[in-house]
């Protein structure tokens, strides 16, 4: 009888690593304090950055866990409020209840042009409240806890003050992880403010000023309507033609017709797609389902790569497969091989690297936990696959049902 155990010259295959919950939450909670000097070049997307950490901490349970959260020194209405700070508001609450017509009016005007409503990524342009005003600016002396006090600035919007679509889909998912009720959350705004960011391709661009356009701001766009469950701000049939333009030669989805095809792009496709209700649909034509799903299983080394000829990565473990998740296909992939290179890229100090022996970054970190979440091989919280964030989180949007 053949033996099952390796030839003599074949080492066994090592365990994996256990997955180290506490270094986790450790880095995550961390990471919403304080990050390394790399992260500076970051801060217009800090609202991203938190969205990491803090999806990661739901998946992990921590959010629930009061006195967890005590510990840890994470206050949820802190965190609140600072999202909110960040909101571009489509219209500016008025000073004084006493302003005539013709003032009001031309503050609508001015906000229209600067853009509608959503959320910017960070204080890089100054801090909340924004209040379009062509007043004479007055500075307020405001006072420390510990006495101090120096000239306060209000701030106020400007031209180049913008919403970023990205960013609105982050801080949506935030607010709704944080238990947040959405109430001053600027609805129609924000759906408004997709119309002026859809092209005529049916691509979206990131902000009104003219900016790149690509999948991922589609995606976005979709995910933002999908959570408010309000499509007004899209064209469908346009965005769903985008879609078939970014269709490549082997059935991947790129970022932009004519490109290759990748990892990333093909999700952000098959999510939108997803949730738009369009997926079988559009996938029945011409045999893509079969060619992408043959794409996606391709793309396994052990972990997965983002395209042919490339490396092995934790993030499209998530990517790929979570497109083979949203197509029903998951089980195709050797999940005991991907979630052992997955969990090979923990580090010491808590979170997940892009490849083995780096250090972590909180982008990998997080979607190395989306597919350990989606794979049901941790214990974390179920994750909602389309929308990249915890399932009990989205209960929030109910509301608009």
């Amino acid at each position: 009888m053949p033996s099952s155990s390796p030839p003599d010259d074949e080492p066994a295959p090592s365990p994996p690593e256990p997955f180290d919950r506490p270094r986790h939450i450790r880095y995550f909670a961390h990471s919403l304090k304080a990050l390394p000097a790399a992260y500076a070049h970051l801060d217009t997307n800090r609202l991203t950055l938190c969205h990491f950490a803090l999806h990661s901490l739901d998946l992990l349970g921590v959010l629930d866990d009061e006195d967890l959260m005590e510990q840890l020194e994470i206050r949820k209405d802190e965190i609140v409020d600072w999202i909110y700070s960040l909101q571009v508001l489509s219209s500016s609450p008025s000073a004084d209840d006493d302003d005539d017509d013709e003032n009001k009016k031309k503050t609508s005007n001015e906000n229209e042009e600067h853009g509608l409503g959503g959320f910017k990524g960070g204080s890089f342009l100054g801090g909340p409240h924004q209040v379009l005003s062509t007043e004479k600016v007055t500075a307020d002396i405001c006072t420390e806890s510990d006495g101090s006090r120096y000239k306060c600035l209000p701030y106020q919007g400007f031209e180049y003050d913008h919403c970023h679509v990205a960013m609105t889909y982050t801080a949506l998912c935030s607010l709704a992880a944080l238990g947040d009720d959405l109430s001053r959350f600027d609805r129609s705004g924000a759906i408004q403010s997709l119309k002026k960011l859809q092209l005529d391709d049916g691509s979206f661009q990131c902000i009104h000023f003219g900016s790149e356009n690509d999948m991922r701001f589609l995606f976005c766009a979709c995910a933002i309507s999908h959570m408010l469950n309000d499509w007004s701000g899209v064209d469908v049939d346009k965005a769903v033609d985008f879609i078939r333009s970014c269709r490549s030669y082997d059935g991947a989805i790129s970022l932009l017709p004519g490109q290759e095809g990748h990892g990333g792009s093909t999700f952000c496709a098959i999510s939108a797609l997803t949730l738009m209700g369009k997926d079988e649909e559009v996938l029945a034509e011409d045999g893509w389902r079969d060619e992408l799903i043959r794409w996606c299983v391709s793309r396994q080394l052990g972990g997965m790569q983002g395209r042919p000829n490339k490396v092995e990565d934790t993030c499209y473990s998530y990517w790929i497969g979570g497109t083979l998740r949203l197509l029903g296909c998951d089980n195709l992939l050797d999940q005991e091989t991907l979630t052992s290179f997955v969990l090979s890229c923990q580090t010491d100090m808590g979170g997940f690297s892009k490849v083995l022996g780096v250090y972590p970054d909180l982008l990998h970190s997080f979607y190395s936990m989306a597919w350990l979440s989606s794979s049901s091989s941790q214990g974390l919280n179920d994750l909602h696959c389309a929308l990249g964030m915890r399932l009990a989180s989205t209960n929030v949007f109910e509301q608009y049902k």
